[in-house]
């Protein structure tokens, strides 16, 4: 077996965690649908590995004094006959123990670098790539080339692919990290040799000259996410899939090193999104937009997290009912009036003041005419709808009405976003006409 961490793998190895006090130990390394985790026993309670877990939770358990709790590794370093595996971002979560001290316990982890045979501040990484769902199909790239000869005197047809070098793409510095798209391709033989997979890759690349935390390099990485979110309201995945560090270079076999290391990168979570069945068009789309203009949305997105953040997630509510989602995007739209009230020279007391009706009109003065329903409609039954959800005291609203606010309220942001961003007016007003979030929920007539 080559030195992975599917689901439903479990190793057995040594452990270290670079402190002298702990002894050498064998532990079960798993990753299962709970996550990624380290089963770590002890014979009595006395040890440290024990004091992890027991210590904590204020059990008394003989002798009287036990001893002083300890706090568990961030990093810990695995390592087998299949290779080494180094887990970061670690907590205690979880154990089992006899009265009298023997037990396990089990550390989790947030990540896990394939490969490191030294403990390493992975945690805080130089650079980060992902995958991020949908971005190789909005930047209009691929890796690939296809071509096709057919020869009808012979029945006969010719598929040829091949390798195409696309540039990257440098969107700028981003809170201290360098942002780039990088395209790349890759070759997987399945199935013995019958099945041979070709990959069409774009990774969303952040790197800086000192070590950042994993999630300073990841808020960007999902702020891109969410702009494709935004752009044709589809729920899109971000994973990690390498990290480097410059105190772990390349190395061979004499020692001497050879430039950065890109370690493969396991999460708990890696689930991609799959694309839609059908056609979905791009509100913002990346040939109008460029690299200034993810730079522009990164700062917008920083300077309106308030806002964007209830709107953008309302879309990842699994068996939310429509109460909720309007619950959770209500607020988002209170803070869009105001920030935007704020940042036309309104106080922001006076800001804070302004009933609901008039957060919304002034968002309809910044989306003008573009929307493909009637604004002023919207913002009073809006304010009727929303109202009667938050409000016990009054009538509840119908639940067509309910999910046609949301709709309506989560197509105004993405307006509003695309002309912040600088999309023309004229294309957009075509393109909100045939979006999907353009078309009613309709009641059903028995």
């Amino acid at each position: 077996m080559p030195n992975e961490l599917l689901t439903g793998t479990r190793r057995t190895g040594d452990f270290f965690d670079n402190d002298p006090d702990t002894p050498t130990t064998r532990v079960a390394l798993e990753r299962s649908d709970e996550g990624i985790s380290i089963e770590v026993g002890w014979s009595t309670r006395e040890s440290p590995y024990a004091r992890w877990f027991v210590g904590k939770t204020g059990l008394e358990l003989p002798p009287a004094q036990p001893p002083e709790p300890k706090d568990a590794p961030k990093r810990v370093l695995f390592h087998d006959s299949h290779g080494s595996v180094l887990l970061v971002g670690c907590y205690p979560r979880g154990f089992h123990a006899n009265i009298w001290g023997p037990g396990t316990g089990r550390l989790w982890a947030r990540a896990a670098i394939m490969g490191v045979e030294e403990i390493v501040a992975f945690d805080e990484p130089h650079g980060l790539q992902s995958e991020i769902s949908g971005l190789r199909e909005w930047l209009g790239i691929s890796s690939w080339a296809r071509t096709q000869d057919i020869d009808l005197r012979e029945s006969r047809v010719q598929v040829s692919i091949d390798s195409v070098e696309n540039p990257m793409i440098t969107v700028g510095t981003v809170h201290g990290l360098t942002l780039q798209f990088r395209p790349g391709r890759g070759i997987k033989i399945e199935q013995g040799e019958d099945r041979v997979v070709l990959n069409d890759l774009v990774r969303c690349t952040t790197e800086s000259a000192s070590a950042q935390q994993w999630d300073a390099h990841l808020q960007v990485h999902k702020g891109v996410r969410d702009l494709l979110v935004l752009s044709r309201w589809w729920e899109e995945s971000c994973v990690p899939v390498r990290a480097t560090r410059n105190d772990d270079p390349m190395r061979t076999l004499d020692g001497r090193t050879h430039g950065i290391q890109w370690r493969e990168v396991v999460v708990p979570n890696d689930e991609r999104k799959k694309p839609p069945r059908t056609y979905r068009q791009h509100l913002i789309p990346y040939s109008e937009l460029g690299e200034s203009g993810v730079a522009s949305w990164l700062a917008l997105r920083d300077d309106f997290a308030r806002a964007l953040d209830p709107v953008i997630s309302s879309i990842d509510l699994p068996g939310a009912t429509p109460f909720t989602r309007l619950a959770h995007t209500g607020p988002g739209l209170e803070a869009l009036g105001y920030l935007l009230a704020v940042r036309d020279g309104m106080t922001e007391r006076k800001a804070g003041q302004q009933p609901l009706n008039e957060r919304l009109n002034r968002i309809l003065d910044n989306v003008g005419e573009c929307l493909p329903f009637d604004g002023p409609t919207w913002a009073d039954d809006t304010v009727r709808v929303y109202n009667g959800v938050k409000h016990a005291n009054r009538a509840a609203p119908d639940i067509v009405d309910i999910l046609n606010v949301w709709r309506q309220a989560v197509l105004v942001v993405r307006a509003w976003v695309a002309l912040e961003l600088g999309a023309d007016q004229t294309e957009l007003t075509r393109r909100l006409a045939e979006d999907r979030q353009a078309i009613p929920y309709e009641k059903r007539t028995s």
